[in-house]
């Protein structure tokens, strides 16, 4: 395997698991979240499995969707955190 080829699989695997930590971390918050926050959720949980299929292609554009989607995730689990005090609030 070409260093390319082996810098972009290594590349692609951790903004995998990178994304797949995200994913487990929003999955923990949203339980305690409203209904108008697990509603973004269900809209973008499944472009992430799109991208994680995607991944298993190892090319350039699937490294770079990777790194997209967990900008994505991490944005949202953002909005989770300075939501805390509205969720809490709504239990």
């Amino acid at each position: 395997m070409s260093e390319t080829m082996t810098g972009l699989k290594k590349d692609v695997e951790t903004s995998r698991r990178r994304l797949q930590q995200l994913r487990d971390e929003v999955r923990v918050k949203l339980h305690l979240a409203g209904k108008d926050l697990k509603d973004q959720w269900n809209r973008l949980e499944p472009r992430l499995d799109e991208v994680e299929k995607a991944a298993k292609d190892l090319t350039e554009a699937s490294r770079v969707s990777l790194v997209e989607a967990a900008k994505s995730v991490e944005k949202f689990l953002n909005s989770l955190g300075s939501n805390e005090h509205k969720i809490h609030h709504t239990k």
